[in-house]
């Protein structure tokens, strides 16, 4: 970790790998809770791995206002709440039709440091979770410090996949809604 926390942010998340996507897309008219995984190398330690497991609830996507957008964290550190910050500012176009989850809630919380490579044990933990066939759950391999950003990423990766679908829902029942 350098002293620069900015620089910190931005490498952390460049360098997470989403190792099991949901097959589950956000849910359109309900919350949706990601069971995560995620898996990284002690800094300083090598051979020491980090298995951290929690649920993630992203609320429903909402039709944007122009008023301002308000962001709550949750059970994440500074770091990710700086993080998202830094991605609502330098991306508010992708966020102007449809607010999705932003009010963090990490909660079932649970670590464990294992002894051996990482990717045995990312290998290890993957196998178990693809074995639970849970459409919600998510692997995820990044930085131990400030591992948070992975997690911040991984809701950014399943809103990218989501707003299609979402976008089209919400479309159809607006359709419906008006025809009654």
């Amino acid at each position: 970790m350098s002293k620069d926390r900015n620089y910190d942010r931005w490498y952390a998340a460049r360098h997470v790998n989403i190792l099991l996507a949901p097959t589950h897309r956000l849910e359109t008219f309900g919350d949706t809770i990601f069971n995560y995984h995620m898996v990284s190398e002690l800094e300083d330690y090598p051979g020491k791995i980090r298995v951290r497991t929690g649920r993630l609830q992203a609320h429903k996507p909402a039709v944007i206002v122009p008023d301002a957008i308000k962001i709550e964290v949750e059970g994440l550190g500074p770091e990710a709440r700086e993080y998202i910050e830094n991605l609502m500012n330098s991306h508010k176009d992708c966020f102007r039709i449809l607010r999705y989850g932003y009010h963090f809630k990490s909660d079932s919380f649970s670590e464990q440091i294992v002894t051996d490579n990482l990717a045995n044990v990312s290998d290890r933990v993957l196998k178990a979770v693809a074995a639970k066939r849970d459409p919600f759950a998510a692997v995820v391999q990044g930085e131990d410090d400030p591992w948070d950003i992975a997690i911040v990423e991984l809701w950014r990766h399943e809103v990218e996949r989501s707003v299609g679908g979402n976008i089209k829902e919400l479309g159809d029942q607006l359709w419906k809604d008006g025809l009654k």
